[in-house]
């Protein structure tokens, strides 16, 4: 189930506009905890993340890594993954945060897309290093899942 390109722009745009500014610097909710929280049985979602602005170039290095990674993963589910995770960075964000949306459609139903645990399953030596810069950089994760309208 893919989304046409319009309305994920769209919604990208309406969330980015309408994202309230995180009042205060709170511990960032990174992924390890309930793997239903970063799967999407409707078939596609949406992963935003909330990073701090003098953190982008770290964020943007553990992506980068991530995405190496789903590339070259031998494990077939990783690259079913890939051929429908697309990252992206927003160009209108609140001061204190930039905004990174990652786009997952379609998103394999049955399959987790948390960051930390591809990196611990592909990455197990980079894991801890790559987890602290990600947790660092990251002021909030907020997760969507869509249904498809049209």
């Amino acid at each position: 189930m893919r989304l046409p390109r319009s309305v994920l722009i769209g919604c990208v745009l309406v969330l980015t506009a309408a994202a309230p500014a995180p009042r205060q610097a709170s511990p960032p909710a990174v992924p390890g905890g309930s793997a239903q929280a970063y799967s999407f049985p409707t078939g596609a979602g949406l992963l935003l993340f909330y990073v701090r602005p003098e953190r982008t170039d770290d964020f943007e290095r553990v992506v980068k890594r991530m995405s190496e990674v789903l590339d070259k993963s031998a494990n077939p589910v990783r690259r079913q993954q890939a051929s429908g995770w697309r990252m992206f960075r927003s160009m209108e964000a609140p001061k204190d945060s930039v905004i990174y949306v990652f786009v997952l459609d379609p998103a394999t139903a049955e399959s987790d897309y948390d960051p930390v645990k591809v990196l611990s399953e592909e990455l197990p030596t980079e894991a801890q290093a790559l987890y602290e810069t990600l947790k660092g950089a990251t002021v909030r994760i907020e997760r969507m899942g869509l249904a498809k309208l049209r």
